[in-house]
């Protein structure tokens, strides 16, 4: 019987090591051209101590646009076992292109405290009725976890919120 429990928990062990091999590889960089219309995915291992319940946690950023509107949104694609997800969502603007978020006007906020596997959070903005540079950040951490970044680049967009092409 002993045996038994054993080789179930290396069985066990050695599937969830295989399954976050597989995840880690999944690391998501997209071309150019699609870049507004795919996300970024971004694996996060999680490997605290103190505190922590989600061994993995993958999220990934988006920015999109259309009736006259961009917004950003981030996902949590996936959380192996229990974590708390604290994530911050912010929508810059301008006139001019910026690859630096800290040289564009913050237009939307938005903030969730622990954002479930499978849920999304958006921050979304108007146009204006002008085209604009545009670009998504989030920040974000795992449990108790160093608190993390992720964000879109700068894009163009038109007054109606179409996608128009990269910022530079």
């Amino acid at each position: 019987m002993k045996v038994k429990l054993k080789s179930v928990v290396l069985i066990v062990m050695a599937a969830i090591a295989i399954l976050i091999s597989a995840f880690t590889a999944v690391t998501l960089r997209v071309d150019a051209e699609s870049a507004a219309a795919e996300p970024e995915q971004t694996v996060v291992p999680h490997e605290e101590s103190d505190g922590a319940r989600g061994i993995y946690t993958s999220l990934s950023i988006a920015l999109n646009g259309g009736d006259g509107k961009v917004w950003v949104t981030v996902k949590n694609a996936i959380t192996i076992f229990p974590a708390t997800v604290q994530v911050i969502v912010e929508l810059y603007s301008s006139d001019e292109y910026f690859e630096s978020y800290t040289d564009m006007t913050l237009v939307s906020r938005t903030s969730i405290a622990d954002l479930d596997m499978g849920k999304t959070i958006t921050a979304e903005g108007s146009t204006g009725g002008a085209d604009k540079y545009w670009l998504g950040r989030a920040r974000y951490k795992v449990d108790s976890g160093a608190w993390k970044e992720l964000n879109t680049g700068t894009y163009l967009f038109d007054e109606d919120g179409n996608y128009l092409g990269l910022g530079v």
